[in-house]
């Protein structure tokens, strides 16, 4: 086994999960012990009110500025019941890493090192670096808007390349031109100081039942969120954005197949890769009341809460979406507490860039295929921050570890080795032609 084999696979038997906070700490020494030794560069655990921000600079005095953004930090494990091998085993099977964290984001992470060091090794690393590795991504980045204003001249750039875009279902790399926003939150409903034998039912209000009428005064059946003002300011797509998303090359059965869902609201595929990109959104995540453990209890609770996301498009900003919220909130007369878990901003880059021309290149070369190019992610990613509070308009996330197959978020999560190498080569040939746009 090679260094860069043993190393990502040390690296994903360390747990980093965010939302629990289980081996955050231990995860970072390694992360900046990794880094010096690889790359002969000093590496800092920068603190943040919540988890650390692993940062370092590899400055070969060059023209072009480039900050390498990952994040260190992993999804919860849950079902556990669901995984064939432990989530931090990192268990070799038919030529896949099996592992919590192996495509998102810690595959990538790795080959993105190792791709550097190469260069440096050679002596052929014609542009300045500056790694940002997050411990808080997959719980919003509650942190780096505000590390980001306290470090801005530190971070100054001409470039960000994000977190990574995969494999597409057919083993083409994805380009991806930016990102949703997000606005995750919390709805809490709590009516007394326990819960009452359902006898009472005819005297106190249900939280279970009152929340569900809530919810569904902001969505309906068929996805339109129902906040008024809501759509007021997305901006329209360019005529080159709208060829972009009749480009996009996917399989309808085949993407159901990897989704593990049945059944999709649209048929036709143009409708579905428009509303997958470019369609805002309120979704629940969870929502949970009352009993839900076997046999019967008759109750009446007192407690009930959800959790939503509102995925938004270019021009929609998180906090007045917010705000928009919550004068809907009034309106429908919700009693509770809302609770904010993350703002993320939506971008879009162009397809002429510096930074996209260079991935597109390189990405012909490691591959041999073309690129699927998508204007922005159906997902999120702390792009915007860099963009907004930053001022960098090249922005891309590219370089993706794993793919369609990878599980990212769910049990048995994975990650091609054959995958892992090639993003090594990309992130090499990347990093040459960008030096020289």
């Amino acid at each position: 086994m090679d260094e860069q084999l043993h190393t990502l696979i040390e690296f994903l038997k360390k747990p980093s999960v965010s939302a629990t906070s289980e081996g955050i700490e231990e995860t970072a020494n390694y992360l900046k012990e990794t880094i010096e030794k690889l790359l002969g560069v000093k590496a800092y655990i920068e603190k943040t009110k919540g988890h650390p921000i692993v940062y370092a600079e590899v400055n070969v005095r060059a023209k072009k500025t480039l900050i390498i953004y990952n994040h260190y930090d992993v999804q919860p494990v849950d079902p556990i019941n669901e995984w064939k091998y432990p989530p931090f085993s990192a268990v070799i099977e038919n030529e896949r890493i099996y592992a919590r964290g192996a495509s998102d984001n810690k595959g990538t992470l790795i080959a993105r090192l190792f791709a550097i060091k190469h260069l440096l090794d050679k002596k052929e690393l014609n542009v300045n670096i500056k790694l940002l590795y997050e411990g808080e991504e997959e719980i919003g980045s509650i942190n780096l808007e505000d590390y980001i204003e306290k470090n801005s001249n530190k971070l100054k750039a001409d470039a960000i390349i994000m977190e990574g875009a995969g494999l597409d279902v057919k083993g083409r790399p994805q380009i991806v031109l930016g990102v949703k926003g997000l606005l995750y939150i919390e709805l809490v409903l709590d009516y007394g100081i326990k819960d009452l034998h359902s006898s009472n039912a005819p005297l106190v209000r249900n939280p279970c039942i009152d929340l569900a009428r809530i919810i569904s005064t902001l969505v309906d059946q068929d996805g339109k969120v129902l906040i008024e003002g809501f759509y007021d300011d997305i901006r329209q797509l360019t005529n080159e954005e709208k060829e972009l998303l009749k480009m996009y090359d996917i399989n309808v059965e085949e993407l159901k197949k990897a989704l593990g869902f049945n059944e999709f609201r649209y048929n036709d595929k143009d409708k579905i890769v428009e509303a997958l990109l470019t369609y805002p959104t309120c979704n629940v995540v969870g929502f949970e009341c009352g009993y839900t453990g076997k046999g019967s209890k008759t109750i009446v609770p007192h407690k009930a809460f959800a959790k939503l996301d509102f995925r938004l498009v270019p021009d929609q900003n998180p906090y007045k979406i917010f705000e928009l919220l919550k004068i809907h909130l009034q309106k429908v007369n919700f009693k509770g507490s809302i609770i904010t878990h993350g703002f993320e901003y939506p971008v879009r880059t162009s397809a002429n860039s510096p930074v996209v021309k260079a991935m597109i290149e390189s990405a012909k070369i490691v591959y041999t295929t073309e690129p699927q190019i998508l204007p922005n992610a159906a997902g999120t990613q702390p792009m915007g921050l860099f963009v907004y509070k930053l001022g960098i308009k090249d922005a891309v996330s590219a370089i993706g570890a794993g793919g369609y197959y990878s599980n990212a978020h769910a049990p048995n999560e994975n990650i091609k080795i054959e995958d892992y190498y090639k993003a090594i080569r990309h992130t090499e040939e990347f990093l040459k032609i960008y030096s020289n746009m």
